[in-house]
């Protein structure tokens, strides 16, 4: 079997459709990024389709981007991201007997006691995203990461539950579709976004992802190496333009320009003597403002925005436990004094987020932009080289039962 693969990460957002294709090493255990598109993204809002000709076209221009990058590589599937206000997590538990007579738990074991903490309550319009374990205990004793091939006779498992709107997650399914690829996996953003911007040592020490998109704002906690808690909130990005566009009473995509231009989130970063320009609605010619202005209009939503962030962290019950801090990535954190108003409002060091771990075009990609692409071609590769582990223990499972009953027949 091959020990190479090509991956796709899909990102489709609010404001931009994203497309990274990898070619990754299983032997050397390496992502190396071989092509990239990104395309401007008009058929969602708020992480939810509403456009599905505008989103299938999107779709079609990000992955032929990446796949003129590529070269020769044809890319028929994708691992798509998804995020939105309609998914929620919970955490649950499941509990089972550890029946065989040698009492030593197997890999088939622990799938069974996973699906037994999916079995959860859910209404019929909604489905579960992910089912992630976050740690297990065998015999009452708690902290095991990995019980496979441990003895025992009760084995539990504490698992991290995503759910989704079943028709929302359709109509990406069938965006993707129409624009002629399959769906390897939908995993949600945040999680795939982890993989790409923060390090195992955070997780370890406990850490806040903070992913300002468009439209939305995607949160993730993890505490010990294990995600604990995830949310995404209605509101991002597109939010502080409209902001804008009121408050200087221009047009939309002036006040896109002018904030990606002239923004700011920290007044104190602002000299009294800056200006900008801007074109009113109606007007011709452009007419010059103090930049005080912009920056009055753009700090009290971001901090908004970051207490929002704050409030649901604190919701999460892991507040007091994050030395690590936050990491903020998505495109709506690289504005000028962001970072400063996020420590100021979070009350934890920050820092920004940008793709870690890869090879190949690593300095196309060096943008919190492309944190999440990034991140699903990672979570994907991690998915199928656990897969490829788990298929190397059975073997060797068998061959050693294999080994014992011959040895019992002998005698």
């Amino acid at each position: 079997m091959s020990r190479k693969e090509f991956v796709a990460g899909l990102d489709i957002g609010t404001t931009k459709t994203c497309c990274v294709l990898a070619e990754v090493d299983f032997d050397e255990e390496s992502v190396d990024i071989i092509g990239v598109g990104l395309t401007p993204s008009s058929g969602l809002r708020r992480g939810v389709v509403v456009d599905l000709d505008a989103t299938t076209e999107g779709i079609k221009s990000a992955v032929e981007k990446a796949q003129l990058m590529a070269g020769t590589v044809a890319i028929r599937s994708v691992v798509v991201g998804v995020t939105g206000e309609h998914v929620s997590s919970l955490n649950s538990r499941g509990v089972i007997a550890i029946t065989s007579s040698s009492r030593e738990i197997t890999l088939s074991d622990v799938e069974r006691v996973v699906e037994a903490s999916r079995v959860i309550v859910l209404p019929p319009e909604r489905e579960i995203m992910h089912s992630i374990p976050r740690g297990f205990a065998v015999d009452g004793q708690d902290g095991v990461k990995d019980p496979v091939g441990m003895s025992g006779s009760r084995l539990e498992v504490e698992t991290h539950i995503v759910t989704g709107s079943t028709t929302f997650l359709d109509n990406v399914v069938k965006c993707v579709r129409r624009a002629g690829f399959e769906i390897d996996a939908s995993v949600l953003e945040p999680i795939a976004t982890a993989e790409s911007a923060v390090i195992p040592a955070e997780k370890d020490l406990g850490v806040v992802l903070i992913d300002i998109g468009g439209g939305t704002t995607d949160v993730a906690v993890f505490v010990n190496g294990e995600i604990y808690y995830t949310a995404i909130l209605a509101v991002g990005g597109n939010h502080v333009t409209k902001d804008l566009s009121v408050g200087l009473r221009t047009s939309r995509e002036e006040a896109e320009r002018v904030k990606l231009k002239y923004g700011c989130a920290n007044a104190h970063m602002v000299d009294v003597d800056d200006t900008f320009q801007v074109t009113s609605l109606g007007a011709e010619d452009a007419r010059e403002l103090p930049r005080e202005i912009l920056v009055g209009i753009i700090e009290p939503r971001m901090q908004e925005i970051l207490q929002m962030v704050r409030e649901e962290v604190i919701k999460s019950g892991y507040i007091d436990m994050l030395p690590g801090g936050a990491v903020l990535t998505g495109g709506g954190s690289q504005m000028p004094g962001t970072l400063d108003l996020a420590e100021r409002t979070l009350g934890m060091p920050s820092r920004i987020g940008l793709p870690q771990k890869v090879g190949g075009l690593n300095d196309t990609i060096q943008s919190p932009v492309y944190t999440t692409a990034v991140g699903l071609v990672m979570y994907a590769a991690r998915a199928k080289a656990d897969l490829r582990e788990d298929e190397k223990k059975n073997t060797i499972m068998q061959s050693l039962q294999g080994l014992i009953g011959m040895f019992k027949r002998g005698k």
